[in-house]
C-alpha cells in the first residue's frame, strides 16, 4: 500500500489542502484513494501527537485535557490502534494524510523515527510531500496567526521564537526528515504561484500526491492573514479581552472575535515589517535557502523569486487613534456579549 504524507510546512496552504481532501474524501475513496478520519477529520493532528515524547504536553493535549501523563500515553496508544485498524480495513491501494504539525512539532529525531517505524510496518511505499515558503513571508503570516490567537506583540521579533525558526529553517527540516524517515521519498515543492503546476496550489498537490484526475470540489480559501488595520486593532483588543483570564480559564467574552476579524479585515493594506526585521530575517536564513537551492534546485539563480520588499514607514496609523478604536471595539463587543448572555438566560 502506498502513502502520500503531507507534512507542511505551516503557512504554506495546508488548510486549503486539508479542506480539499476532506471535501473530496468520498470521491477519492471511490477511486482507490483513502483519506483517514481517525487521526483527524481535516488536519490529521493526532498523527503528530501520537509520536511526541511522552513527557511533552503541547496545546493540543491541553485542549483535550490530557495533561496527566498516564492518561496522555493511553490516549496516544488508542489513537495508534484506531488508525491501524482503519488502514487495515482498507481495500484502497493509496492512502493520503496531511498535517503541518508533523513538521512543526516533531523536532526530535527519535519522534520521527518512531513515526517512521509505525508507517513502514503498514506501507510499502512512502512519499513525503513538503512545501516550503519564503521565510519572511512565512514569519509575517505566523505573526498574523499569533495575533488572531491572542498575542499582543506589536512588531516582528528580530530573533524569531524557536517554533517560528524551526518552521522556516528549511535546511534543518529537510535534513532531519531525510535522516530519520528513510527510505521514504521526499517530494519538495516551492510555495509560490509561478512554481505551482498550472499556477494553482491544488493542481500542484494533486500532481505531487499522484491523485487521479477527477472532477474535484474546490474549497474556499481559508486561514487568510489579517490586513494591517485588523492586526493593529486586534492586538490592542487582545489586551482588553484576553484569550486566557488571570485564573487560567478561557475568556467566554472572546466568542467568535477571530472569525469576525477574519471576515472584515482581509482586504486592506497588508502588515509591513520594519526594515530592520526584513534585513534580520533575510540574513538569518540565507545559508539555509542557499543549501536548499544548491541541493534540490541547482538550475535556479534564487530559491525564492526575488521581490521588492515593502517595509513599514512613518505614514503608519497613529497609535493613539488605534488605541481609541480598539477601546471602542472592546466596549461594543462586551455590550453585545452581555446582551447575548441575557437573551440566552431568558430562553
Amino acid at each position: 500500500m502506498k502513502l502520500s504524507l503531507h507534512i507542511g510546512t505551516p503557512k504554506s496552504g495546508t488548510t486549503t489542502i486539508q479542506q480539499f481532501l476532506k471535501h473530496n474524501r468520498a470521491l477519492l475513496q471511490e477511486n482507490g484513494v483513502h483519506v483517514p478520519q481517525s487521526a483527524g477529520a481535516s488536519n490529521q493532528r493526532r498523527l503528530a501527537a501520537m509520536f511526541l515524547n511522552d513527557d511533552t504536553v503541547d496545546d493540543f493535549f491541553r485542549r483535550l485535557k490530557l495533561q496527566d501523563r498516564v492518561e496522555r500515553i493511553a490516549a496516544k496508544r488508542q489513537w495508534q490502534a484506531a488508525l491501524s485498524a482503519e488502514i487495515k480495513a482498507q481495500t484502497c491501494s493509496h492512502v493520503v494524510m496531511s498535517s503541518e504539525h508533523l513538521q512543526s512539532r516533531l523536532h526530535e529525531p527519535e519522534a520521527i523515527r518512531a513515526l517512521s517505524d509505525y508507517l513502514q510496518d503498514r506501507f510499502s511505499d512512502i512519499r513525503v510531500i513538503l512545501y516550503i515558503r519564503d521565510p519572511l513571508d512565512t514569519i509575517v503570516s505566523l505573526y498574523s496567526t499569533a495575533v488572531k490567537s491572542g498575542s499582543r506583540l506589536a512588531e516582528l521579533p528580530l530573533s524569531p521564537p524557536d517554533l517560528w525558526a524551526n518552521i522556516v529553517n528549511h535546511k534543518a527540516t529537510i535534513q532531519r526528515w531525510q535522516a530519520n524517515l528513510a527510505p521514504a521519498e521526499l517530494r519538495l515543492r516551492l510555495f509560490q504561484k509561478d512554481d505551482f503546476v498550472q499556477g494553482d496550489l491544488l493542481a500542484d498537490f494533486i500532481s505531487a500526491a499522484e491523485l487521479p484526475a477527477l472532477d474535484y470540489k474546490r474549497p474556499k480559501r481559508a486561514n487568510e492573514s489579517l490586513d494591517r488595520l485588523g492586526l493593529e486593532v486586534l492586538r490592542r483588543l487582545n489586551k482588553d479581552i484576553p484569550v486566557i483570564l488571570p485564573d487560567g480559564t478561557t475568556n467566554p467574552q472572546r466568542g467568535n472575535i477571530k472569525t469576525v476579524f477574519e471576515a472584515h479585515f482581509n482586504g486592506g493594506a497588508p502588515f509591513l515589517p520594519s526594515a530592520e526585521a526584513v534585513a534580520a530575517y533575510d540574513a538569518a536564513f540565507a545559508d539555509s535557502n542557499d543549501w536548499v537551492r544548491e541541493t534540490f534546485f541547482p538550475e535556479r539563480e534564487y530559491l525564492f523569486t526575488p521581490k521588492t520588499r515593502n517595509m513599514a514607514s512613518e505614514d503608519a496609523l497613529a497609535p493613539g487613534d488605534l488605541d481609541e478604536m480598539a477601546a471602542f471595539a472592546a466596549a461594543l463587543w462586551r455590550r453585545n456579549h452581555k446582551r447575548g448572555t441575557r437573551k440566552k438566560n431568558r430562553t
